[in-house]
């Protein structure tokens, strides 16, 4: 894979701005030709920069009304079992790796305390390598103003 360039970048940026945007459309933002971008995009996506195309939904809209993180404390020695264990937990839409008190942090939506409390009281301590788990029920997630991730490090 070939190195980012400005263009690149700007193209990466203006998909996450708007992820249905068409090539022409696209093109027209960048200033650069219709094949050029095309071809670009192509190359995004061949390179696995781009690496898939998704709906966001609402998750009150579908019913989960209950955001929890999940701190969770693990025998290290097998962290790739436990990451591959705990991404197959219902509800959960986010796995990260972390430093500190905490080895693993998860992000869980679930219909409601009941859910909630079966995928960490129970379905989260089956997995042996489990020591111990936090959880911090989100009271609520406000959208942060004109934040996106970017490909330049700044907002």
């Amino acid at each position: 894979m070939r190195a980012l360039d400005e263009i690149d970048r700007r193209m990466i940026d203006e998909l996450r701005r708007d992820g249905r945007i068409s090539v022409p459309a696209l093109a027209e933002r960048l200033g650069i030709a219709r094949a050029t971008a095309y071809a670009r995009f192509d190359r995004l996506v061949d390179d696995g920069v781009v690496t898939g195309f998704r709906a966001e939904f609402d998750p009150a809209a579908l019913g989960l009304d209950i955001s929890a993180l999940v701190l969770v404390d693990i025998d290290q020695s097998d962290w790739q079992d436990v990451q591959r264990a705990v991404v197959e937990l219902p509800g959960v839409e986010w796995v990260g790796l972390a430093t500190g008190p905490f080895d693993i942090v998860l992000r869980v939506r679930c219909e409601d305390l009941t859910r909630l409390r079966d995928v960490v009281l129970v379905r989260l301590h089956e997995i042996p390598q489990v020591r111990s788990a936090q959880t911090v029920v989100l009271l609520d997630e406000p959208a942060v103003p004109n934040h996106r991730p970017t490909t330049t490090g700044i907002n």
